[in-house]
């Protein structure tokens, strides 16, 4: 595993328990009280909310208009090295294994940390790498910045002279599953699941 991917994850895995700040039932994948006893993290908490930004055809999506149907959302870059394309392709595959297995029709969403160099052309190449359906978005500093704030995403600019443009992003590695009202359910690290386990826990989720 390279020094990056180990930064990226350690660093997001804290910083994520730190926001929330439960990291005991983070780390051991607990659950709020009451709540529904299926695979994944943190449930009912304050993660996420309305947001609108610019998908790979021009057009203005967001929350709205992914009501109807769950939604696993993940944020990363085009430029990514390792994290974001091994994580995109469990995303995919589970989408896959959700229609196929269980039964279920769920959204993937791509939204870049790295607006700068994610234009909408690239946003939506790079999805259509990992699933035919998958939704890439990108928008300005501002709206990346505001968005990840409310799905509580670490990232960064990390200087590095021998990568593109001169700089790496480091970043967490979550995957959020938004209900069909487009509202949080609960998350899973990447790297701790593979594709199936993360389809059975989706398909418990909204079952």
């Amino acid at each position: 595993m390279s020094t990056f991917r180990t930064a990226s994850l350690t660093v997001g895995a804290v910083l994520f328990a730190g926001v929330i700040g439960l990291g005991s039932y983070t780390a051991l994948g607990g659950k709020m009280p009451g709540a529904r006893d299926c695979p994944g993290g943190i449930t009912n908490a304050s993660i996420g909310g309305p947001f609108e930004l610019t998908s790979q055809t021009g057009a203005r999506m967001g929350s709205e208009q992914f009501k109807g149907k769950p939604s696993l959302v993940y944020f990363g870059y085009t430029t990514c090295p390792d994290v974001c394309p091994l994580d995109l392709a469990e995303v995919g595959e589970a989408v896959d294994i959700l229609a196929d297995e269980h039964g279920e029709t769920v959204q993937s969403v791509f939204i870049t940390i790295d607006p700068e160099r994610d234009t909408v052309e690239k946003v939506g190449e790079y999805a259509g790498f990992f699933h035919d359906d998958m939704v890439g978005l990108t928008g300005t500093p501002e709206e990346i910045a505001q968005t990840a704030k409310s799905f509580k995403v670490f990232y960064q600019r990390v200087p590095d002279p021998e990568f593109q443009d001169g700089y790496l992003m480091s970043h967490s590695n979550t995957i959020y599953l938004l209900d069909e009202n487009a509202e949080y359910k609960t998350f899973y690290r990447a790297n701790e699941v593979t594709p199936k386990d993360l389809a059975s826990g989706v398909a418990c989720h909204i079952g």
